[in-house]
């Protein structure tokens, strides 16, 4: 059954006999730790073992193993994309009748994406440039963390002792070379975020609330690094500035986790489509090729 947040809700019916397999890989496990005078540690009979216990324990030790195996079989066997750790409810048990457990686990959701190669082509590159400025700046920095100051340093000497540059004017041209890079690759980053966010606006999935969490507790994480390491407070002092509790401030990364947690799946799914569509052409073409060989003979 579906539930709401990308979960699934299912119920396990184990046959007596199904369940009565487990009896002696449960009393070998209880055994472990029963005390009996006369008997080494482990080595108890099991019909003691089953008198000391009783009935009820060995049950619920039978069900514990019976629910681990059985799911785990299940989420095999149906190709479930199980997240996050599964809550188990047992509807039923005793000795001699059916056997009955419910789960309820997140899974990965279904998602419905538009046409993102569509939405991809609506997004313009931008048009990069490195002006003389940057390329000055640049310079300045390096002769700073040099320890050298004057416009007069800037020498062939200088761009030397820099690394392997004939003169001044091959260390600026490398150094705009560097600057172009870089802001090629961070408009190649705006560019895919832009064209995630398209597809994410159309697209149709139900966010796990597992994964919201989880991030959540990175973007938590990450805040609390950010406040000992750069501006060097308290995290509780931090707190009582910003008048919320760590519950509050937990809370209000929730939309920020959820879309981050969405752009994920997204790509996750294109991903997997690119690799489909690349499977599918590839088959085709060995077809292809196959059929012109059988004609040839």
């Amino acid at each position: 059954k579906k539930l709401e947040k990308s979960e699934l809700e299912i119920v396990v019916t184990l046959s007596p006999e199904e369940l009565e397999a487990y009896r002696e890989k449960a009393l070998d496990f209880l055994k472990k730790n029963v005390r009996k005078e006369g008997f080494r540690p482990g080595h108890v009979p099991t019909e003691i073992v089953e008198k000391e216990l009783g009935e009820a324990q060995v049950l619920s030790e039978m069900a514990r193993f019976a629910v681990e195996e059985s799911y785990t079989n299940l989420v095999k066997e149906q190709e479930i994309d199980v997240i996050g750790e599964p809550d188990v409810q047992i509807l039923k048990i005793a000795e001699g009748n059916p056997f009955e457990y419910k789960v309820k686990v997140a899974v990965l959701p279904e998602v419905e994406l538009p046409d993102y190669k569509e939405a991809a082509a609506q997004v313009e590159r931008r048009k990069v440039a490195i002006e003389e400025k940057e390329v000055d700046e640049a310079l300045e920095w390096l002769q700073k963390s040099r320890k050298v100051e004057g416009e007069d340093t800037l020498t062939d000497e200088f761009a030397q002792s820099i690394g392997n540059f004939e003169n001044i004017a091959a260390l600026r041209e490398s150094v705009q070379e560097g600057l172009q890079h870089e802001k090629e690759m961070q408009e190649t980053d705006r560019l895919r975020q832009e064209i995630i966010e398209k597809v994410a606006e159309a697209a149709k999935l139900e966010v796990p609330q597992v994964l919201v969490e989880r991030e959540k507790a990175v973007l938590m994480a990450n805040t609390k690094k950010g406040v000992q390491d750069v501006l060097k407070v308290d995290f509780e002092d931090y707190l009582k500035q910003s008048g919320k509790s760590e519950q509050e401030l937990l809370d209000s990364f929730a939309q920020e986790a959820e879309l981050r947690v969405k752009k994920f799946l997204i790509v996750r799914e294109v991903a997997k489509k690119e690799v489909e569509n690349k499977t599918k052409k590839e088959l085709a073409a060995r077809k292809t090729v196959e059929t012109a060989r059988k004609k040839e003979e």
